[in-house]
């Protein structure tokens, strides 16, 4: 009885971690300019709330969030009903990006936790923007990565086609040397 008890609690514990770890975003993510600037009114909130869970979209371009009243007590919502309406207000795959004024979002730079991730809401507009750069989320050219990536695969395949006609004597050692030297220049 107790092994039937203990498997049914290891299935339901790791059942729950799976399904939280679907609420965070991971991975390269632009922010736009809008998106920013929503991000700010939402970290500033107002007199009455204060920032509980802002959502973006997968791309970067659209988001929503929620507020708590000031005075109350408040936890955070059902993130999976939260994504069914970003989704559906956006048109779009969400994601949860922060909880209060913590970016929780993940993509290899931001720790996701503790100061280095905590946006202070009295910062400057400015102050905002840099740390979202600084975290990776904002003026960032993913595409020239992609680029370089796509150049330095291409550069491989055709030293590897020289090498094959180096191999099967279409080209002598001086051609394939001179050939390869073109490339890599």
């Amino acid at each position: 009885m107790k092994k039937i008890l203990s498997i049914i609690l290891i299935m339901f514990a790791s059942n729950v971690y799976v399904k939280a770890s679907e609420k965070w975003g991971e991975g390269e993510l632009q922010l736009t300019r809008g998106v920013v600037n929503y991000f700010i009114k939402y970290l500033r909130g107002n007199t009455e709330s204060r920032p509980l869970d802002f959502y973006v979209t997968t791309d970067g371009t659209n988001a929503i969030y929620w507020f708590c009243p000031t005075g109350g007590a408040c936890q955070e919502g059902s993130y999976r009903a939260d994504i069914k309406k970003c989704n559906k207000v956006t048109g779009k795959t969400c994601k949860k990006f922060a909880v209060r004024r913590t970016i929780k979002w993940q993509n290899g730079i931001n720790p996701a936790k503790g100061k280095a991730s905590t946006i202070n809401s009295r910062w400057s507009d400015e102050e905002i923007f840099a740390k979202l750069t600084e975290l990776g989320f904002y003026n960032n050219n993913f595409s020239k990565k992609d680029e370089k990536k796509e150049q330095s695969n291409e550069i491989s395949n055709q030293i590897e086609k020289l090498n094959d006609l180096y191999k099967s004597g279409v080209l002598t050692k001086e051609e394939f040397e001179k050939a390869k030297k073109k490339i890599l220049n």
